[in-house]
């Protein structure tokens, strides 16, 4: 009886160092994931900064449509529309 509980013992044994050692790969390669995924979002940032004059053209020109011409364009179209 002594020798089924000592066989259980070692294979529990075997299993939890086999398991931390899964564990410690496993973090090591999320502290890895976690630098890379930093250094792109330093580097994201560093770009949508260089490309913010652009977008503040886009939302220059989309501002200037809405308010004159594209409501004009979508109550001719309504027009249009109601008829059909």
């Amino acid at each position: 009886m002594n020798i089924i509980f000592m066989t259980c013992v070692i294979v529990l044994t075997v299993t939890f160092v086999f398991l931390a050692l899964q564990l410690i790969d496993t973090l090591k390669q999320v502290k890895n994931t976690a630098c890379a995924v930093e250094k792109l979002a330093a580097n994201a940032n560093d770009r949508l900064t260089d490309i913010q004059p652009a977008f503040q053209a886009v939302n220059s020109v989309t501002s200037a449509v809405t308010s004159g011409w594209g409501k004009l364009i979508t109550t001719v179209a309504g027009l249009f529309k109601k008829g059909s």
